[in-house]
């Protein structure tokens, strides 16, 4: 006779991951899996092996401990606990463990289990090691290198298996969710992983010039390069040229939009979900669990694309690539200031003029340098009318110099700034927005020509 699959009273997907032990015991109990007279027995237990830690937490000193701490071993100990019952294929099989073993052996068997997780996870970081993405993004490789370094240095499996102790600020494509302490660091760089294999079919200058064209500054930027590699490669896919290039033009954009436009959702995800499968055949992608990787990434991606058609925004979501080596540089002096004193007497009068006209005056005939310029916008207790006439003044140059050491950042990005560094940013911004067509290119284009250093541009 065939085998008839084991029908379990707990369904295994609801149980918290994080929470193993607690939420098997709650529905142990809740389906009368386990009697009262049994959850009472493991919690005694649970209370002894919590003694027996907090008496080896204290190095055999009998003396009291925080309260804290004392929770802290606690949620530990349930926590290796529940790493050993999640190794049993069926959940009834993990609450006859719980019958039939000590809670205090049940803990050992976790703690040997983490032991192992530790090796293996050791090891997946020595591989990720070795196939890293060289890019200049400054969180990918402090998190890939000195972050999981620092997790294996600090982790603490007798005390705090539940902690990893570091932040993991590199974003994957899909977050990890709903797992802690070793658990966690594993699935993060089995993660990263996937995501460094794909990336190792396209070449590092492509990457970077890709990711340029994403944001010329994206090295400080906190974002996952894999997706971004991955959306423009899909796009190069289905524009019908090499995705190995990562290299599209706006020709090939308004391909995508003749291509996408009037579609809907539905019938995007079907389109972006083949163009999936050919990029993968084109790479010679044949890891399944690359595979099943890049597929459970499309979601997002293809919630973006949708969002860009309707916006006419798809330059933004399939990344021309960018050659900043290639761009001259400017330099341009802020120039020298003024004496304090001299200055102060120019600002008070610039506050006792009544007119606009003499405001200006002043600061035709007193103000020689953009450095003093720059911090009148501050001090002379300007309004954005006024601010916005005396950029009417400027040249282009001096305009573009200002935006670079002033750059228009979006309210969530600006709460370290001052209100009136805010309000000038913002002034800075619609004026340069509102210049006509070919003005207002030139200054985007200076500003990416300047030197990146703080007052000498």
């Amino acid at each position: 006779m065939n085998s008839i699959e084991k029908i379990s009273f707990i369904d295994r997907s609801k149980l918290n991951e994080k929470f193993y032990f607690q939420s098997l015991l709650e529905e142990a109990y809740r389906c009368n899996l386990l009697c009262e007279a049994e959850i009472k027995k493991i919690q005694f237990e649970c209370l002894e092996l919590l003694a027996y830690k907090v008496e080896r937490y204290n190095q055999g000193d009998s003396s009291s401990i925080r309260i804290e701490d004392a929770e802290n071993i606690m949620i530990s100990n349930l926590y290796t606990i529940g790493i050993w019952l999640k190794s049993f294929q069926s959940v009834d099989d993990a609450i006859k463990e719980l019958k039939g073993t000590k809670i205090r052996d049940i803990y050992n068997y976790g703690r040997n289990k983490i032991d192992t997780l530790l090796r293996s996870t050791n090891h997946i970081h020595k591989m990720v090691i070795q196939n890293m993405i060289h890019t200049e993004n400054h969180t990918y490789s402090s998190t890939v290198i000195d972050g999981i370094k620092g997790f294996f240095k600090l982790y603490n499996p007798d005390f705090e298996a539940q902690e990893i102790h570091i932040t993991a600020d590199y974003p994957l494509c899909n977050q990890v969710e709903n797992l802690a302490g070793i658990e966690f660091i594993q699935k993060y760089l089995e993660c990263i992983y996937y995501e460094n294999v794909f990336c190792s079919h396209f070449s590092t200058d492509n990457i970077h010039h890709m990711l340029c064209g994403y944001d010329i500054g994206y090295k400080d930027l906190v974002i996952n390069i894999f997706e971004q590699v991955l959306t423009t490669a899909i796009g190069c896919n289905l524009a019908g040229i090499d995705a190995v290039n990562l290299n599209i033009s706006e020709d090939q954009i308004n391909i995508l939009y003749d291509l996408l436009y009037n579609k809907s959702k539905e019938d995007i995800e079907e389109i972006i979900l083949k163009a999936n499968e050919n990029l993968q055949e084109e790479l010679s992608i044949n890891s399944i669990p690359l595979k099943q990787y890049m597929k459970k990434s499309l979601s997002s991606i293809i919630s973006v694309v949708c969002h860009a058609v309707k916006a006419n925004t798809l330059e933004k979501v399939f990344i021309a690539q960018k050659y900043p080596e290639l761009n001259p540089k400017l330099n341009f002096s802020f120039g020298d200031k003024m004496d304090d004193k001299l200055y102060r007497i120019t600002i008070e009068e610039i506050m006792q003029c009544r007119f606009l006209s003499d405001k200006i005056s002043i600061i035709k005939n007193s103000i020689h340098s953009l450095a003093d310029l720059e911090e009148l916008f501050f001090d002379a207790e300007l309004s954005v009318d006024e601010i916005t006439e005396v950029f009417k003044e400027l040249e282009l140059i001096e305009l573009s110099a200002l935006a670079k050491h002033h750059p228009f950042k979006p309210d969530i990005e600006a709460v370290y700034l001052s209100e009136a560094e805010q309000e000038f940013r913002l002034c800075l911004h619609n004026f340069i927005t509102n210049l006509p067509f070919a003005k207002k290119n030139r200054i985007l284009n200076t500003i990416t020509m300047l030197d990146d250093n703080n007052k000498e541009i």
